[in-house]
């Protein structure tokens, strides 16, 4: 009964949340965190688990096979339960290079598709929903279910056990949860989930001011697992870094942006210890995780990765399209899927790992700047991410720092509905600058994009 009720009532949950004391904050945050565990720590995962382990003495040839088998089971399963897939031709590929008599999907059609895309052998109630805003800060509606997520903790587990840490290992969480009121000014800014031993901290709260609170609270928990988006990382720890602070944790795991080899110097000097970055998506259509010596590794089970140039022909060493054909996510099969980000393969030798899991380099996901309002507070690319989960009509949305006391939410419309969708994204703005900031809204032509056709996120004009 715990997880429909969770499940259907969440908006009022939030509502109940923000006006709770802290205390009662736990308790919520536990009781969610009750619902996740029974989901990543249940037999499922650990089974799948210990088929991954095993998997990790693969030859190439194995891999290839395996790919093979998993390409062709997508295909039929889109083929069987998607609308958008039934006018497809008939396809059993014999090898993998087969696959590209099939269309490259782009982003812009699953958008326009939306539930052509939800395969028909998910029940509309066993179907979990989630936002992902990718490179552009256009909005993707996204499908899957619990199943995929047992899965997708599989791999997670995975990567923790090449780091050395134990399954529901204690762990300090900086992702883009909303964890205290946007205008709480004073500490807790965190909560704690019992079940997951998690503690939650906001991303939202983080400034000159606040930034003594963060430190004092993460010394507390020196020694246990730290994971987060590398940018709001290197905040922390240039805050940490400014007072001479160091805060050793026992390893750190990072995801969602880029790591730049400066931030990873940076936190890895401040928090004392190893990190590991990986690349996956929302979707749930590939992932590419670093190993214990230092390289990133595409998770072979987990998706069929392409790496194709601007013609849509494949590439060897140098960068191109990340290409992907999902074998987890059986409720929105992606088969062909151009997510928007770019990388190479990584050639010649094998890892000192001992794994034969392709090597792939991702080098274009997210570039963007920082926010920084008058009050001190430094807002991430991540961070006002999380105000674009719930649009559908922007093609680009970008948030322009034009003048000291000036920010204006910049968007392209793809369709009548994007003038709502701005001024909505506009007001939730507001609401977490306060007063500290007038937030105005545009509709434009084309995104702001700098060399190389990067678009920021954020635009800061004022201390770029």
């Amino acid at each position: 009964m715990l997880e429909p009720l969770l499940r259907n009532n969440l908006q009022r949950l939030h509502s109940v949340y923000d006006r709770a004391p802290s205390p009662a904050r736990h308790v919520l945050t536990s009781a969610r965190g009750l619902l996740l565990s029974r989901i990543r720590y249940s037999r499922r995962t650990f089974d799948a688990l210990r088929r991954l382990r095993e998997h990790e003495t693969w030859t190439a040839e194995e891999i290839a096979r395996h790919q093979l088998n998993q390409v062709n089971a997508a295909i039929d399963h889109a083929q069987k339960t998607a609308a958008y897939y039934r006018e497809y031709p008939p396809l059993k590929p014999r090898s993998l290079e087969d696959l590209r008599a099939l269309p490259v999907l782009t982003r812009e059609t699953v958008r326009n598709g939306g539930e052509q895309f939800f395969s028909t052998d998910i029940p509309v109630r066993q179907r979990i929903h989630a936002g992902t805003t990718g490179t552009s800060g256009a909005n993707l509606r996204v499908a899957y279910n619990e199943a995929a997520l047992s899965k997708n903790w599989a791999f997670l587990l995975r990567q923790w056990a090449w780091a050395g840490i134990a399954p529901r290992s204690p762990r300090v969480t900086l992702f883009g949860a909303r964890i205290v009121p946007a205008h709480r000014p004073e500490p807790p800014f965190w909560t704690y989930n019992v079940p997951e031993r998690q503690l939650l901290m906001s991303i939202f709260h983080i400034s000159e001011k606040t930034a003594p609170y963060y430190i004092d609270c993460l010394k507390r928990h020196c020694g246990e697992v730290l994971e987060g988006f590398p940018s709001v990382l290197s905040i922390v720890a240039d805050f940490a870094g400014r007072r001479g602070e160091s805060l050793p944790m026992r390893a750190i795991f990072t995801s969602g942006e880029p790591l730049y080899p400066e931030t990873r110097a940076k936190i890895e000097r401040v928090f004392r210890t190893r990190a590991f970055d990986s690349y996956g998506m929302t979707e749930l259509c590939g992932l590419v995780q670093e190993c214990e010596s230092g390289e990133m590794h595409l998770a072979p089970e987990y998706g069929y990765l392409e790496i194709l140039n601007d013609a849509g022909q494949p590439v060897k060493e140098e960068e191109g399209h990340f290409v992907w054909t999902s074998f987890v996510n059986r409720a929105m099969p992606l088969i062909r899927y151009r997510v928007g980000d770019r990388g190479r393969w990584k050639n010649g030798g094998t890892c000192a790992c001992g794994r034969s899991f392709p090597r792939v380099v991702p080098t274009i996901t997210r570039e963007s700047d920082l926010l920084r309002a008058p009050d001190g507070r430094v807002f991430s690319p991540r961070a006002l991410n999380q105000l674009l989960k719930h649009t559908s009509a922007l093609r680009f949305c970008q948030f322009v720092h034009e003048r000291q006391d000036r920010v204006v939410v910049r968007a392209v419309a793809s369709d009548r509905r994007a003038g709502e969708d701005v001024m909505n994204v506009r007001a939730r703005l507001q609401e977490l600058l306060g007063a500290s900031l007038n937030v105005a809204a545009e509709l434009a032509d084309a995104p702001i994009s700098r060399q190389g056709g990067k678009i920021p996120l954020i635009v800061n004009q004022v201390t770029r």
